[in-house]
């Protein structure tokens, strides 16, 4: 009996195996119009329409993040019917490998851009004409936010241009301690405005995290767990981390290990490490000093490819959580509301005319290559 059904089990596997080869060579030989919206099919997901689109199951980020508006509840819950844009890969784009910043933590450099006054509004009724808005923002947030990246990074350019659209007068700084800017540099008024920051919620009046405004988002990315392929980790459901270890670097926001029903930190149900670097947590992970790095999935990818560790980590399939990247001011500020209002109206515009989405493309574009490059030159 037992060798009867053994024998049946292999002539299955081999069919249900055959099978699959069968489905991804179809899946292969479909190649999807980046210019068309792809309809979802029973059984779609987005690492298949990315197969198909790309010939890369992993590239499926790039779907996800072109439709997030649709794509309401996370990138694994597609619904038959619904239209996702598919994003082209520009082959003309070049990718860059970030460099090293040498820089000691507190030192900055400055961009400055000016304006000239709208023409539709008078310059003597128009405040921020007669000022320029200082921006605060640092490096080592691949593919958004970096010196050695196209124009400063995704959020970069998005922020800059949306003001440019506003005919805003602006100066861009980097300060390479995410640690410093809420308080004191920006509590303190020494810049304007930040970016980019989550939008944690005020869990009550008392919170640093309630004295500060935020813009629309920006940008609305994953966080994914990174863990090492030697030492798997489930994470099915929240009690799955109960007496892990995280790493996250300082200065990064933790609420979304705080939400509710969580609340992972305040109850002591895991560890937390706060290194000052991305890299810094990846070597406390591959030291197995921490079980997973808690990471975008932007900065942790080109992290991980950029160390040659790609053969030895990979990011879990649930997503920890999906983020809104921000323009944050404080609440004190005098023209709070007034400079939010225009980077607000400057990225609508941005949406509207299709630019939002040409710019988002180029990066996203570019962290593929930039990913693949180093992951080549290992």
């Amino acid at each position: 009996m037992w060798l009867h059904f053994s024998q049946h089990g292999k002539r299955l596997f081999l069919c249900v195996f055959l099978l699959l080869v069968s489905l991804q060579a179809n899946v292969k030989a479909e190649n999807l119009d980046c210019k068309q919206p792809y309809k979802v099919a029973k059984g779609d997901s987005l690492s298949i329409i990315a197969q198909r689109a790309y010939g890369s199951a992993g590239k499926y980020s790039m779907i996800y993040y072109a439709n997030t508006k649709i794509l309401t509840d996370g990138p694994a819950l597609l619904k038959v019917g619904q239209e996702l844009r598919i994003p082209c890969l520009d082959e003309a784009n070049t990718a860059t490998t970030p460099t090293e910043l040498t820089e000691a933590t507190l030192t900055s450099s400055t961009t400055t851009t000016t304006q000239p006054t709208p023409s539709n509004e008078p310059a003597a009724t128009n405040p921020i004409n007669k000022i320029e808005v200082q921006l605060l923002t640092a490096g080592d947030y691949q593919p958004f936010t970096d010196q050695s990246l196209p124009n400063g990074g995704l959020i970069t350019e998005l922020v800059e241009t949306a003001l440019k659209n506003q005919n805003v007068s602006y100066k861009l700084t980097w300060i390479n301690d995410w640690s410093a800017h809420l308080d004191p540099l920006i509590k303190e008024k020494k810049y304007d405005m930040g970016f980019p920051w989550l939008n944690p919620g005020c869990p009550n009046v008392e919170h640093m995290r309630c004295q500060f405004l935020f813009s629309t988002p920006i940008f609305q990315m994953l966080e994914v767990l990174f863990t090492r392929n030697d030492a798997p980790l489930k994470f099915e459901k929240d009690d799955d981390m109960i007496g892990h270890t995280l790493c996250r670097p300082s200065g990064y926001f933790t609420h979304d290990l705080e939400r509710t029903g969580r609340e992972w930190l305040k109850k002591n149900l895991i560890k937390l490490e706060q290194p000052q670097s991305v890299k810094e947590c990846f070597d406390l992970l591959m030291a197995g000093k921490v079980d997973a790095v808690a990471m975008n999935d932007f900065t942790g990818r080109e992290t991980v490819a950029k160390m040659g560790l790609q053969d030895k980590v990979a990011p879990l399939s649930r997503e920890l959580s999906v983020e809104g990247l921000h323009v944050l001011i404080h609440k004190t500020h005098p023209r709070a509301t007034i400079l939010l209002n225009y980077v607000n109206k400057g990225l609508k515009a941005l949406q509207e005319s299709g630019e939002y989405d040409a710019i988002m493309d180029k990066h996203l574009t570019n962290h593929w290559k930039t990913v693949e490059s180093l992951q080549k030159s290992q």
